[in-house]
């Protein structure tokens, strides 16, 4: 079904609601059919639970609201696996080594944000003339 005309599903259903149903069935077992196979059980497993919630229900409303609650812990599956795989590709923050940036004369508070992105150095050799300031836990001078 590509085209929904929704005044012909409600008009049928004022006409013949036993139609409808069936012409409902119809459409979904069309579709759950068209699904790829590693797909299909758990559509037909999603809609079972439908079919029972519909039957249960004391009301429309109820099936509806339960069919809606379905959804939502749908839903929410979805999203917690979305932030898992968020967590997965999100590189982990660098750990605390003690080592703080400095500029080349020396000075800097080892903010690296501080540093200047703009300047970048002609070539490598400019690096070797790096200090290693060894600092405590603290954050003062090691000795």
């Amino acid at each position: 079904m590509t085209h929904f005309d929704f005044k012909e599903w409600a008009d049928l259903y004022q006409v013949d609601p036993a139609a409808f149903e069936q012409r409902r069935e119809a459409v979904l077992e069309s579709y759950v059919a068209s699904v790829d196979p590693e797909r299909r059980q758990s559509l037909e497993q999603t809609l079972f639970r439908i079919r029972m919630i519909r039957q249960r229900a004391k009301s429309p409303l109820q099936s509806a609201l339960e069919s809606s609650k379905l959804m939502w812990e749908s839903f929410g599956k979805l999203r917690e696996q979305v932030q898992k795989l968020e967590r997965e590709l999100t590189p982990a923050p660098l750990k605390q080594n003690g080592l703080r940036l400095i500029s080349s004369d020396g000075t800097g508070n080892g903010d690296p944000t501080d540093l200047d992105a703009t300047e970048v150095p002609a070539s490598p050799c400019v690096y070797s003339s790096a200090r290693i300031i060894q600092f405590t836990a603290s954050g003062k001078r090691a000795h």
